[in-house]
């Protein structure tokens, strides 16, 4: 019985070639539009799930608020994991991690004559590697940072600086002062881990693992709970714990700080604290490209089913025939399913080396690492089963019943015709098909809309032709001969210092109004820098005036608190102190513990995301940083950077020449949206095709059923144009009811991704309008190519093909 279905779906399908390729093609896009991403899904949901004690591990967010202004932040004092381990039985143990990405200094490593920059050098606690489950290749976990100046590489970076050499027990230099001890090798950290580093140093090495403090937050903290600890119950009593420390903290009244749990397993996806050691995921974005996948595979499924169900009248009289010859219903449901199934296993086949070969493209879109061998594991080849059978089933059981469903003296007789339920089934699936494509269009534009919007949105500063160039304490103690040699060419037109760049700053700290009755305490935002900073990023002062080298002489190096500050604070900080921008200057206030006057208020900025607010922000004079800005006219940049790094050779030997530009910096921040915008264009154009090619299909067969009344019609005297109007208006009347029902789903569903912006862009009513255009244009294209074939068919012919 099984063979005679097999041998009979192979003699239909490979008879009906047109239609075979058609279903094949659409079932095998689709189902590998829905592998790569359910690669990219379960990368994600993978994330930290690889270590062994991944279940009782907590990363803790330090939670503060300073009169009202709260924040959460994964930065934490030194103090927060020892502290928590003698006080709470439930701690096992921490580890401390600094995170290079936080206050976006490199560090520069070197090794005989090789010279880097290293972003993703961090140092960690002695545990390190027995509390994450990162394989060390050589070295003991226990001992291998258990004193001070010892550094674990990873094995692509031990390639990097000793080639084929035994790099343990061999000297690394940091910052042309410190020697480090190699005393292990790791294998590199998988993509789908939130630690990412390429170094690992004792955190003994450091001068703050000799204190305990609450504040001075650079470190991210990981708790191990003992077995059966409930995270939650832990979280309970950490808030009465930290008022009982209010007298160390400061913070009384209603200021306060506590620390946040989170399951390590919940920080890439959950997580909605700022910082961390790689770009955070989004659980939305994870649903999003679920959606996604099943729609473009319902549109799959239903050419299938709407192909299968138009061909039912050529198929009917082979119905009758095997219901006279003694066939049951069951058989024949099981015989068209088996067609079913053998033409989505081809297609399943076909999209997995569809897959592989896009794998690559794919992983560069989305910005991920993902492996094909997750599919060949136990679960994988289960899945890929699943879907098997699903699609199969889901594709072809109304066929299949529809089809078996025949009577066979109706049949017999001739008096079969598609039903009017069926023609409403195919006409619903068209206009769901449609509403998919034109979701997916609407959603599209948005997306892409609201990138440009960002990208193009005046900051508040210059972004344009500003490298931001890794600085350390030589460098910046002949900061002035720098700046001069740069500032000789003419291209560069100014060379600032600051802690960090303006696209995400992280730096917090308290402001406290001085000499008034009723002292105002802020939570702000601060951006250390020298004199240069606002006129490099074209900071706009809007009332007094901006520092001066003068302003700089006032600092005391060796004793900061002889130190007589100016500041710059933006009009919104101004505000929350009670003044308006001119009462501002002057004014004497302490900007975590500098005492000083007000120089100058400027206009507001975006420092942080656009789903984020304009914050309070100021700006303090400093002779260090991490970083130089500088700024070019834009012409000559090739020449320009070849200039800059000529003269860093001269005074910089010591560092490499290594930059980013600003602006590519921004763009990095809304990586995630980035990569959604574009995945939506690519598998909305593949919904679209999809959608075409059932259409495509059904207008096909539809023409082939009306050939004799194209005929008789032309004879008549219908013209070429008439003919192709009838034929696709129908179809036409389809497409223009799914763009109404989809256009409202799609205002709603974008708006919804919109609220987590503060900045957006308004949806326009044009959006939808392109959407129908494109939708009405794309099938019209599609329905007037079979068309206007069918209108240019001899008569004779077409009278003669019944």
């Amino acid at each position: 019985m099984i063979r005679n279905y097999l041998k009979t779906t192979l003699r239909n399908l490979w008879n009906h070639k047109a239609f075979t390729f058609i279903n094949v093609f659409g079932l095998a896009a689709g189902l590998t539009a829905c592998l790569l991403i359910g690669l990219y899904i379960q990368h994600e949901l993978s994330f930290d799930q690889f270590h062994q004690n991944g279940s009782r591990i907590a990363r803790v967010v330090m939670h503060y608020s300073i009169e009202g202004t709260a924040n959460k932040t994964v930065m934490t004092g030194t103090k927060v994991g020892p502290a928590f381990r003698r006080d709470f039985p439930e701690v096992e143990g921490f580890v401390r991690v600094s995170d290079p990405a936080h206050s976006q200094s490199t560090v520069v490593v070197k090794q005989g004559d090789l010279l880097f920059n290293e972003p993703r050098f961090c140092w960690a606690d002695s545990s390190f590697f027995d509390f994450f489950s990162f394989k060390l290749l050589k070295g003991n976990p226990k001992t291998v940072l258990n004193a001070p100046n010892q550094v674990v590489l990873t094995a692509s970076t031990a390639r990097k600086y000793f080639g084929i050499e035994e790099p343990v027990g061999k000297i690394i230099r940091l910052e042309d002062k410190v020697d480090y001890l190699v005393t292990g090798i790791a294998e590199d950290a998988p993509s789908n881990s939130q630690l990412q580093f390429d170094f690992v140093a004792s955190f003994h090495s450091l001068s703050a693992a000799k204190t305990e403090t609450w504040w001075n937050a650079n470190y991210v903290t990981y708790l191990l709970l003992r077995p059966s600890t409930s995270v939650a119950a832990l979280q309970s009593k950490i808030a009465a714990y930290m008022r009982q420390q209010s007298a160390e903290t400061e913070m009384t009244g209603n200021n306060f700080v506590t620390y946040l749990l989170e399951p390590l397993a919940d920080v890439h996806l959950y997580s909605e604290a700022q910082g961390g050691m790689s770009a955070a995921g989004d659980i939305t974005y994870v649903y999003i490209f679920l959606v996604i996948a099943l729609l473009i595979l319902v549109i799959a499924a239903t050419n299938y089913m709407n192909l299968t169900t138009a061909r039912a009248t050529e198929r009917a009289k082979e119905v009758g025939m095997r219901k006279v010859l003694g066939a049951f219903r069951g058989q024949l449901f099981w015989q068209f399913l088996s067609e079913s199934l053998v033409l989505t296993l081809v297609a399943l086949a076909l999209s997995l080396a569809a897959a592989a070969a896009f794998l690559p493209s794919f992983n560069q879109l989305s910005q991920r690492q993902l492996s094909f061998d997750v599919l060949f594991q136990p679960v994988g080849i289960l899945s890929l089963m699943g879907i098997w059978l699903l699609v199969s089933f889901v594709a072809g059981s109304y066929p299949a019943l529809a089809l078996s469903y025949f009577q066979p003296i109706k049949v017999l007789k001739g008096a079969f015709k598609n039903t009017a339920s069926g023609l409403l089934l195919r006409k619903s699936l068209i206009v769901l098909q449609f509403i998919i494509s034109v979701f997916l269009i609407v959603s599209t534009l948005v997306v892409n809309n609201q990138m440009n919007f960002i990208q193009n949105k005046k900051l508040g500063y210059d972004k344009q032709h500003i490298i931001a160039l890794p600085t350390d304490g030589r460098i910046n103690k002949n900061l002035k001969a720098l700046k001069n040699e740069f500032t000789q060419n003419p291209n560069v037109k100014n060379v600032a210092l600051a802690y960090e760049t303006p696209t995400f700053i992280q730096w917090g700290d308290g402001v406290e109004t001085v000499g008034t009755s009723n002292p105002v305490q802020k939570m702000i935002t601060a951006f250390p820098g020298d004199e240069d900073l606002a006129k490099t990023l074209d900071i706009k002062i809007i009332a007094g005036s901006d520092l001066t080298e003068a302003d700089m002489q006032l600092l005391n190096a060796e004793d900061d608190s002889k130190s007589d500050y100016r500041f710059l604070i933006n009009e919104t900080l101004a505000k929350q102190l009670g003044w308006k921008s001119q009462e501002a200057v002057a004014k004497k206030i302490k900007l975590g513990g500098r005492l000083g006057e007000i120089k100058g208020v400027f206009r507001d900025f975006h420092f942080a995301s656009m789903k984020q607010p304009i914050g309070s922000l100021g700006i303090f004079p400093v002779t260090w940083g991490n970083v130089l800005l500088v700024k070019m006219t834009g012409n000559n940049i090739p020449q320009t950077l070849s200039f800059l790094e000529n003269k860093w050779k001269t005074l910089a030997p010591h560092r490499p020449f290594s930059y980013t530009f600003l602006d590519e910096e921004y763009r990095q921040m809304y990586a995630n949206e980035n990569r959604i915008s574009r995945v939506f264009t690519v598998f909305a154009g593949l919904a679209i095709l999809l959608a075409c090619l059932g259409l495509f299909g059904l207008v096909a067969y539809t023409t082939a059923q009306r050939t004799k009344e194209i005929g008789i019609r032309k004879v008549l005297g219908a013209s070429v144009l008439g003919i192709t109007a009838l034929l696709s208006k129908d179809f036409l009347k389809l497409v223009l009811i799914a763009i109404v029902i989809a256009s409202p789903i799609a205002w709603y569903a974008m708006n919804e991704w919109l609220k987590d912006f503060v900045y957006r862009m308004d949806i326009q009513w044009w959006v939808f309008g392109l959407a129908g255009v494109v939708a009405v244009g794309i099938a019209l294209l599609t329905v007037s190519a079979q068309s206007i074939r069918a209108a240019l068919m001899n008569p004779v012919k077409s009278l003669k093909s019944e």
